[in-house]
Formats: structure tokens, C-alpha cells, sequence
């Protein structure tokens, strides 16, 4: 719906976020990294439903409030109805009318200013020729505009299009009275009346929507606006008592009875409008007078509570779920540390002496191929699997080599693989489904050849060497002539 919208190009006023208002309450928060602030998340699903329920409770309680007009008191009504009726004089005659637009767009009726060739527009001590632009038999309208820019100080009411419920208050303002009078007018006159009904009806050649109402128009009074009690204009004033007009189709046309009044509907003249692209500004909401019945206000104040009652239960659900979030949060903190605790105490176990950081910096290559410094025992080891990083300062850095089954370390109670990371002396760690710890990587690597620079200290001597054919003990690593069996009573085949 819009309130208080442009039409034809131009854009409305206010340009508020409907969702700003929303923020606040915790129905929409924004994600990090798409508008929001950092380390909020998205409301949850009960969350959002509790939001649209209360929403939808706020809509029904207070949508006849924030979605109808106020009522204007007598001196609001004067001030701003006064500035858009223009008294619109011919030779011979006269009528009212009233200003659409800032570029100096009148509307009036068509019997006004039919037949004319000199047109004067007056508004107070001043007047301006205008020219006729559109004019329409069948709905008795018509559109002039002011020559030289229009008249200082005009100001244009907007046009309800939405049809006028039975019962509303109207105003129809003019400039009745007698032709001797005409010229001593400068204020516009103001007759209360009420809404009867919205019918399909003719003025003698097309069918249009009339509306009829009980404020007292008369000579003088044809074209000017008939205004509900918001300050809209909801019809263009046709005639009264002993205007012909027909009801229903193919019906004849009757004068209409004493006390009847009839106006032209708004909405007609804003079709036409859209069509000529002239533009003018226009409201669809309703209009409410300032008193409401007693069962409308029981109503209101039911649908008020009902929204409040949801708007509780929501911010008790919030506050539940964070409750709820925090205890849980707090548990697998807890549980978190008894785990590192029977790890630690586990590894402790496992690894009967400690092993010491290394002096210097050393990488230890780890799979199951020829010449790595740790050799595993397992086919779902890659032949390559990973290499461990020792820093000379302690710290140790696991990289896998591409290995087929991964590697991963054992951390917060499940298996992670990794590809390149930081690790514990302590931490368990897994290549395929070889599962070791990283202490016993170093003491193994140690075991197997100690650390890079080593290999001449660990070489034997050429005179310690056997003579002909020899190999290598892989148990001991002991080099022996082929044959001779090794210091642990083997020959190692």
C-alpha cells in the first residue's frame, strides 16, 4: 500500500527500512560478513515464527491505527483545504474547483467550463487566466491549467482512491451563493455531510462511480471538492437536488430528491490523470474519525493484549534459548577438559620416557618406502605419507605428502584430518590406520638414525668394515657379511 505516494515518476518521501525497526527486538539479525555486525548469527527457526506471529498480531490490532488517517480539527481543515480551492469564473458564469499540482493543474466540472473562451482562476486577492487542457462529458470533468506558472501560495490536496466507506464525514467546500455575491467572496464555504453509499451510475452518457452524500451543495458549489474529515478529496461536486442521474443501467434518469447530493468518485478523475500523465499525489488508506465506538476500542485493546502476550512468550523463548545455549556451551567446555586430562594422562602412559626437543632443526620423513626415517608397518600407508617438522626450539609441524588414506590427529575427542599443522609432543596422531603418537615419532626417528648430520658418526669405519659381500640387519641395522647372522642371534633374513 502506498501512503501518501507520488504517482508518474516521482518517488515517495520516506524511504525508512521497514526492517530497522525489527533489528532491535532480535526478529532479523544480520549474518557477519553480509551487512551485519561480527559474531551475531541468525535468529533460529522458533525464533522467526514467534516474530511472525507477533507481526501478524501488531498488523491486526493496530492496522485500522497505523494504516488509517487522523481526523484534522476545524482550524487544521481550514489552514490546509483554504490554499487548494480556486473559484473559477467565466463571462456569463461561474463554479468552483480545486489545485492538483505545483505546475498549476485545476479540476473542475465539465458544465462549468464548457463552452467558455475566457477562463479566470481566483484564489484569494489574486487571479490568473487558465487554459482548458482535457475535459470530459460523460464524467463531468475537466482539467484547466494556470497560465504563467500557477498561483502564489497554492497548495494541492491529495486524492483518496480508495472508495469512501457509508457514514464517513464530508465536507464539500466551494463557492455557493448568488451571482451579485460572487465577486465579493474570498473564502471558500464548508458544508458537513456524510457518506451515503458508492453506486454505478450516468450522468445521461457513460457509466461512472457516484458518490452519494448529504452535504448541502449548491449553484456555485459544481466542481469543488468533496473532502473527508482527514483532509482527501474523495469526489468532484456535481449537483443536488434536480440533478438528472440513473441509478442503475437502462434505467431512465430521475431528479434527485431533496437532501441527496452527488459527486463525481476521485478515483474516475485519477485514471484519466495516469492516462494524460499529469501528476498529483494520492492516499489508498482509510479515513477514521477521532471518536471510535466502544466496541472498536474493546477490540483494539483485545488485539493490543494478544500482541503484548506474544511479544512476552517471545522474549522468554529468547531467553530460554540462550540460557539453554550458555549451560550447553559450558558442559562440552567441561567435558572438553576431562578429555584433554585422560589424554594426557593416557600419552603419559604410553610414552614410558620422555623425549626431548631435538638441538637443532631436523625434518623426519614418514611412510612405508625405502629410506624414511620412520618406516610404517601398514599398507594403507603411502609409500611418502607425511613429513614432521621439528623446530630446534620444540615445535613441531605435521605435514601430510599427498598420502591416498590422509593424515590426522586426534583432537576435542574425534579424528581430524589435516594437511599441514601444528602439533603436541602428546597429541595421537593417525597415517591410514596406523595410529601412533608424536613422541613416538621423534623416539623412533631417533632410533632409526637420530638427527640430519649424523649419518657419518653412524657410518662405520672402512677398516671396521667386513670384507666381501655384505648387507644390512634390519632389525639392528647392523652391517654383516651375507650370511653372518646378527648380536641378537639372527641372521635378519
Amino acid at each position: 500500500m502506498r501512503l501518501l505516494g507520488q504517482r508518474n515518476g516521482q518517488d515517495d518521501k520516506d524511504g525508512t527500512d521497514w526492517r530497522e525497526h525489527l533489528a532491535p527486538h532480535g526478529c532479523l539479525r544480520m549474518e557477519a560478513g553480509k551487512g551485519g555486525k561480527p559474531g551475531s548469527e541468525p535468529a533460529g527457526t522458533p525464533v522467526k515464527a514467534l516474530c511472525l506471529l507477533t507481526l501478524l498480531a501488531l498488523t491486526a490490532g493496530f492496522g485500522q491505527t497505523a494504516l488509517a488517517a487522523t481526523a484534522l480539527d476545524d482550524a487544521t481543515m481550514r489552514d490546509r483545504v483554504a490554499p487548494a480551492i480556486v473559484l473559477i469564473l467565466l463571462e456569463d458564469s461561474y463554479g468552483s474547483g480545486f489545485v492538483l499540482n505545483a505546475q498549476g493543474h485545476i479540476v473542475t466540472n465539465h458544465h462549468v467550463v464548457a463552452g467558455g473562451e475566457r477562463i479566470l482562476a481566483r484564489q484569494g486577492n489574486q487571479q490568473a487566466l487558465a487554459d482548458l487542457i482535457w475535459s470530459s462529458e460523460p464524467l463531468d470533468l475537466a482539467v484547466l491549467r494556470i497560465r504563467d506558472g500557477g498561483l502564489e501560495g497554492a497548495r494541492p490536496l491529495p486524492l483518496a482512491v480508495s472508495p469512501p466507506s457509508p457514514l464517513l464525514d464530508v465536507i464539500a467546500v466551494g463557492f455557493p451563493g448568488a451571482a451579485n455575491a460572487v465577486t465579493a467572496a474570498s473564502a471558500p464555504s464548508y458544508n458537513e455531510g456524510n457518506v451515503g453509499r458508492v453506486v454505478q451510475g450516468t450522468w445521461g452518457l457513460g457509466r461512472l462511480r457516484i458518490v452519494q452524500h448529504s452535504a448541502d451543495i449548491n449553484p456555485g458549489n459544481s466542481g469543488g471538492p468533496l473532502i473527508d474529515v482527514c483532509g482527501r478529496i474523495v469526489g468532484v461536486n456535481t449537483g443536488g437536488a434536480g440533478v438528472s442521474v440513473s441509478l442503475a443501467p437502462g434505467s431512465p434518469r430521475i431528479d434527485a430528491p431533496s437532501g441527496l447530493f452527488w459527486a463525481s468518485f476521485i478515483g474516475e478523475l485519477a485514471e484519466q490523470l495516469d492516462a494524460l500523465s499529469i501528476p498529483y499525489s494520492s492516499v489508498a488508506d482509510v479515513c477514521e474519525a477521532a471518536s471510535a465506538s466502544p466496541a472498536a476500542s474493546s477490540q483494539g485493546i483485545v488485539l493490543l493484549a494478544i500482541a503484548l502476550a506474544i511479544f512476552a512468550l517471545l522474549f522468554a523463548f529468547a531467553s530460554f534459548r540462550r540460557t539453554v545455549a550458555l549451560a550447553a556451551a559450558r558442559v562440552r567446555e567441561s567435558a572438553s577438559r576431562r578429555g584433554a586430562v585422560r589424554q594426557s594422562r593416557h600419552q603419559t602412559a604410553a610414552a614410558p620416557s620422555p623425549v626431548s626437543p631435538p638441538s637443532r632443526a631436523r625434518r623426519i620423513r614418514i611412510g612405508r618406502g625405502r629410506n624414511m626415517d620412520v618406516a610404517l608397518p601398514s599398507r594403507t600407508a603411502s609409500r611418502l605419507h607425511a613429513e614432521l617438522e621439528v623446530a630446534g626450539t620444540g615445535g613441531y609441524v605435521l605435514k601430510d605428502c599427498g598420502s591416498t588414506n590422509g593424515t590426522r590427529v586426534h583432537r576435542n575427542g574425534r579424528w581430524r584430518r589435516i594437511s599441514c599443522d601444528r602439533v603436541q609432543l602428546g597429541e595421537r596422531v593417525r597415517f591410514g590406520d596406523y595410529e601412533t603418537t608424536v613422541a613416538e615419532l621423534l623416539r623412533l626417528a631417533g632410533a632409526s638414525g637420530g638427527e640430519p648430520g649424523d649419518e657419518e658418526q653412524r657410518r662405520p669405519a672402512a677398516d671396521d668394515r667386513p670384507a666381501g659381500p655384505v648387507r644390512r640387519n634390519p632389525g639392528t641395522g647392523e652391517v654383516m657379511r651375507d650370511g653372518e647372522q646378527g648380536n641378537n642371534g639372527a641372521d635378519g633374513r
